[in-house]
């Protein structure tokens, strides 16, 4: 049920007190979008390592808090040969968003899940929101993550975060060196908002180690994409087509069931984008559970699942629906 916070819109009650506009108003217009999220002042510089091009000023960092200025010099926590971020061996199948189709879950052996601090987005809704503490997050080495890769059980190397994006030199180089050496899958779990040149050479990397590369299509509206996770949608639509042009068959998408908000109208609209490009393309519908900003939100309800499924099996042969768990419900 709605609360009694008014939608600084239309002054309709709303569902949660960090998110006061209704999903209607959310649509045509987010204004409100500034006050939910951070920004950045104009400063020296612009960084370049993903689509946010954040200005820097003194004694400030980037969006990702990866990057920034102290006394007039630019500073950074990671680099092409170092990355902030966490790892670990999960036992295939994992709990991978694409688990439910891909080859990687049918092997034998582990998992080697990266988890990479810092993100482009600031998603309202963030699951794992603990990346967003970059400091906590420990500076690896690219040749120790080289060394974890080289064990025989590792069959998959999962980047994921937090998003990968702001990281991706290091990223990129790291999972380079490795498939040089041995026989691994490469996957990408992303919001899909990075520089378009990195993005093609990951799904070149991915293609050549049989790996896929998921999209996060958090909104189709991009009034409602800017309010919910405080960027555009617009580099993400375009990196998909990229992705789509160079390497086809690792593409695939997943859309968290935002409770109220991100409803069929939005899964439609983003299946038939996913359609344009193939009806084949895998396409996983999230349960949402509360989580990060959006604790007062309730899990999604079972007939907003239902009714966001079958308009995504309108325009595509192959969805599947996640954390079926957290209702208890098969669909």
């Amino acid at each position: 049920m709605r609360g009694k916070i008014s939608c600084k819109v239309c002054g309709n009650n709303v569902y949660s007190k960090n998110l006061p506009v209704c999903p209607e108003c959310a649509r045509k217009d987010d204004s409100i979008a500034k006050t939910l999220h951070r920004t950045t002042n104009k400063g020296y510089k612009k960084c370049c390592l993903c689509s946010n091009f954040c200005d820097m000023s003194e004694n400030s960092t980037g969006l990702c808090g990866l990057r920034g200025y102290t006394k007039g010099k630019r500073f950074s926590l990671s680099s092409p040969n170092m990355a902030v971020l966490s790892y670990y061996e999960d036992p295939l199948p994992t709990n991978c968003c694409n688990a439910w189709f891909c080859r990687g879950s049918r092997l034998r052996g582990t998992n080697l899940a990266v988890f990479y601090y810092g993100c482009n987005f600031d998603c309202l809704f963030c699951q794992n929101w603990e990346h967003k503490n970059v400091r906590k997050g420990r500076k690896v080495k690219i040749e120790e993550m080289i060394e974890a890769s080289m064990i025989e059980r590792v069959k998959c190397i999962c980047h994921f975060g937090g998003s990968p994006e702001p990281q991706l030199p290091f990223a990129l180089r790291f999972s380079d060196k490795v498939a040089e050496k041995r026989e691994i899958m490469i996957c990408w779990e992303w919001n899909g908002g990075g520089r378009k040149k990195y993005v093609k050479k990951a799904a070149e990397l991915s293609s050549d180690t049989g790996g896929t590369v998921k999209f996060d299509l958090k909104a189709w509206n991009e009034k409602l994409h800017r309010i919910l996770t405080g960027r555009s949608n617009r580099t993400t639509l375009s990196n998909f087509a990229t992705v789509f042009e160079t390497a086809p068959e690792v593409l695939s998408a997943t859309t968290l069931l935002v409770p109220y908000y991100v409803d069929k109208k939005e899964v439609e609209a983003i299946a038939q984008f996913i359609a344009s490009f193939s009806h084949e393309i895998p396409y996983s519908l999230l349960i949402f559970h509360p989580d990060y900003m959006l604790m007062d939100l309730p899990i999604t309800p079972v007939e907003q699942v239902r009714e966001c499924y079958r308009a995504a099996r309108k325009h595509l042969k192959n969805v599947n629906v996640g954390n079926l768990h957290l209702i208890g419900h098969s669909l």
